[in-house]
């Protein structure tokens, strides 16, 4: 697995919508960050691939409850 998503690689992987991932990176919920030599509005938005499965964990024990 790569280390690092795409937001929308990561909405595919979870079954959600690439604006409900764009939301929670804004609010913090999902760790992204843009990169590039001057990252900017329209850079692209990366997630640690390791935000993927902490979320899965997070919305299974969601789901317990």
């Amino acid at each position: 697995m790569n280390d690092e998503l795409t937001i929308q690689q990561f909405a595919q992987k979870l079954g959600v919508s690439h604006d409900a991932v764009t939301k929670w990176v804004k609010l913090g919920k999902v760790k992204g960050y843009k990169k590039g030599p001057l990252p900017g509005k329209t850079s692209p938005i990366f997630i640690p691939a390791s935000e993927l499965e902490r979320v899965k964990k997070l919305s299974n024990e969601q789901a317990k409850k």
